[in-house]
């Protein structure tokens, strides 16, 4: 029987685990997902450990949180996030390993355009929109670049993993639950990817390490845009990415 690496747990200052955002001093810098492994339950906590990945950002996030914080309100930011969620599903389309998946890939495209456009129809004609969006695109596009995809399973997990909290995020920020609702892409893309590491295990414990950046970047946006909601934002969608890893097998 093989034993696949999880995407948890790991040492913690705090022991068993406790709420993001719990301990502002040490959750300062953005962090990597830490499941507690003392209950039987479905994990729903998170922390954060050092990871030097995310130094550089540190200060700079923080400074956003109070400078974009505002854009939500108008949805600049999630306008935005929309659309750059679209272009990173398009570029996944060269990569697919065969005609199947271009097309599957070419569908939820299709899903996510539909997407944006009903949410820049939900916002109206709102004056200075792409301004704010301009104001809003370097924290999200650092975001996107830190996590950039080197192959189609990374990029499928992102579709999978990274997608869902962003919808969540804005959809959180804005109100609009139906963003938080699960998407036919990231359902695809969670079959696809649970197949493929089901049946290898060195793709699975690459997808669990993978899985680490990606919920870290989600708690970077959160950082950068959700003002004084950032820790319980942060601990929502670390509850939400838990049970995502749990599904696609990944926590144990």
């Amino acid at each position: 029987m093989v034993t696949r690496p999880v995407a948890g747990p790991l040492p913690s200052s705090s022991g068993a685990g406790r709420a993001v955002g719990a301990d502002r001093g040490a959750f300062g810098r953005p962090g990597i997902l830490y499941v507690s492994a003392v209950s039987d339950r479905v994990p729903e906590v998170a922390d954060a450990v050092k990871s030097p990945c995310y130094q550089a950002v540190r200060q700079r996030s923080s400074t956003l949180r109070y400078v974009l914080a505002d854009l939500t309100k108008s949805g600049a930011a999630a306008a935005y996030a929309a659309l750059a969620e679209f272009e990173r599903l398009a570029a996944l389309v060269p990569s697919a390993p065969g005609l199947i998946d271009r097309i599957a890939v070419a569908d939820a495209v299709s899903e996510r355009h539909a997407r944006y456009r009903a949410l820049l129809d939900a916002l109206g004609s709102t004056d200075g929109l792409e301004r704010e969006m301009s104001a809003a695109a370097p924290a999200l596009d650092d975001a996107r670049r830190r996590v950039e995809s080197d192959d189609w399973w990374e990029g499928v997990a992102a579709a999978a993993l990274c997608a869902p909290l962003t919808d969540e995020l804005f959809g959180a920020l804005l109100g609009r639950d139906e963003d938080s609702d699960p998407t036919e892409i990231a359902q695809w893309a969670g079959q696809r990817l649970r197949k493929a590491i089901d049946e290898d295990p060195v793709l699975a414990a690459r997808i669990a390490l993978w899985s680490r950046r990606l919920v870290g970047e989600a708690i970077v946006l959160c950082r950068a845009f959700g003002g004084e909601r950032y820790a319980e934002l942060a601990d929502r969608l670390a509850a939400y990415h838990v049970q995502r890893l749990t599904d696609l097998g990944l926590t144990g």
